[in-house]
């Protein structure tokens, strides 16, 4: 059967991949203790070469063994660790660009063989749904596993879906109460500062920023409700925060006090709000988290029943 042809070569490659990445994580952890033996050599050396330079020149170190009677020997023995030095160096960047070369050998071949889990899996259900279309007793066990790793990563899809709805929520739910802090202290400052018509305009600004991020919250939310049981704390945000247009442009324009003590709540209330709905979100997101988790479990242990329903009979 050509599938099976198929799969036995792609789960060989999967072996090997695996053995590959092994190899490969062992020489750059190789590769890196080369690198600071390496970095050793060399300040060893470039301090041999500084000792040969001393005696070889005019200061004091030269002119102190020239008094002795012993610069020639010294100069020798200088020269000869320099040399010796230098060898060692030589020899450490030789073995740092051996094991370098070995590591992109063998990261060349993972790149050739590619994605081979992926394909190992390809070629698994390929088989699998082969066996089931030729039927028998074979076919027949390896359909009521299929039927049952459609099902779970059908749930695993969908939760993934809500998942990412979730924290798209939360992110917006966190822009909104960022928004809030900064227009709650524009309104403190406009209500008991006198702030006057800048005060109101930044505290309005930053009060239609939080409504964005609350609608965005709303949004993604409707993809979400489905993880949750009581969708409230998000959908009962408003994104005027209570305050409307009319009372908005009033708030800017006369500036009186009444108006700004009222905006003032407003903005202090929606916080609460959107404080609330964010830990909501926050619980719900991670209940659905352990769903997710549970689910793939669930799905590896089908995949590893089908693997051994399709692995070759002795």
């Amino acid at each position: 059967m050509e599938t099976r042809e198929t799969l036995d070569r792609a789960v060989a490659e999967d072996a090997e991949a695996t053995t590959l990445r092994a190899k490969l994580r062992a020489l750059r952890a190789q590769a890196a203790t080369e690198r600071s033996s390496l970095e050793a050599v060399r300040g060893r050396h470039r301090r041999e070469e500084e000792d040969v330079d001393r005696l070889d020149g005019l200061g004091l170190t030269s002119l102190t063994s020239l008094l002795r009677g012993s610069r020639s020997a010294d100069l020798r023995r200088e020269r000869a660790e320099e040399e010796a030095a230098r060898a060692d160096l030589k020899s450490a960047l030789a073995r740092l660009q051996t094991v370098e070369t070995q590591a992109e050998e063998v990261d060349r071949r993972l790149a050739r063989l590619g994605d081979t889990a992926t394909t190992r899996e390809a070629a698994a259900d390929a088989h699998a749904r082969a066996l089931v279309a030729v039927g028998g007793l074979e076919g027949a066990a390896v359909a009521a596993v299929l039927t049952e790793l459609d099902e779970a990563d059908a749930a695993v899809r969908e939760l993934t879906r809500v998942r990412d709805a979730g924290a798209r929520a939360a992110t917006a739910l966190d822009g909104a109460r960022r928004e809030l802090e900064r227009a709650g202290s524009w309104s403190t400052f406009d209500a008991f500062g006198g702030g006057e018509l800048i005060g109101s305009a930044a505290k309005h600004q930053r009060m239609e920023g939080a409504g964005r991020f609350i609608v965005d919250a709303q949004d993604a939310f409707f993809d979400f409700a489905s993880a949750v049981r009581d969708p409230g704390p998000v959908t009962r945000l408003r994104p005027d925060l209570g305050v409307g247009s009319v009372r908005s442009g009033l708030d800017i324009w006369l500036d009186d006090p009444v108006s700004d003590r009222t905006v003032h709540r407003s903005i202090a209330r929606t916080a609460e709000q959107v404080e609330a709905a964010a830990t909501f979100v926050r619980d719900a997101l991670a209940r659905t988290l352990q769903e997710q988790a549970a689910l793939e479990a669930r799905c590896l242990e089908l995949r590893e029943r089908r693997d051994a329903l399709l692995s070759p009979r002795g």
